[in-house]
């Protein structure tokens, strides 16, 4: 099943679009570098609507305590409710990567931005 999110002129590098797909809501996101990923829009917490969270380039702590080092191109978005981090690319999320929330195949056709649900 493939599902319409919009024209792609309306979806910018750091921005995000909810949409229905089938029973699924699903929440797309155009990277700052202008990749698309789609994932599952439900926080594995306590169910937080992923599309009101908040994306921003990772920190990763280093060896020291309160010393951070920014992870160049791994984007987070932020669940708004408990602040559950999923890295758009994989939906893993940043504490455990075991964990994750599905991911769907997003592509651009025909002038659209379009997610698929996986057969």
């Amino acid at each position: 099943m493939k599902q319409v999110v919009c024209p792609v002129s309306e979806l910018d590098s750091g921005e995000m679009r909810q949409v229905q797909l089938g029973p699924i809501r699903v929440v797309v996101v155009r990277g700052e570098d202008g990749s698309l990923h789609a994932l599952a829009a439900k926080c594995l917490h306590q169910g937080g609507p992923l599309e009101y969270g908040r994306l921003y380039e990772h920190h990763a702590t280093t060896k020291e305590v309160g010393e951070y080092q920014l992870e160049p191109g791994r984007e987070v978005l932020k669940c708004p409710w408990h602040g559950y981090e999923y890295d758009i690319r994989t939906g893993c999320t940043v504490f455990d990567p075991g964990r994750a929330v599905p991911t769907f195949p997003v592509f651009e056709e025909d002038g659209q931005i379009v997610v698929q649900l996986q057969a």
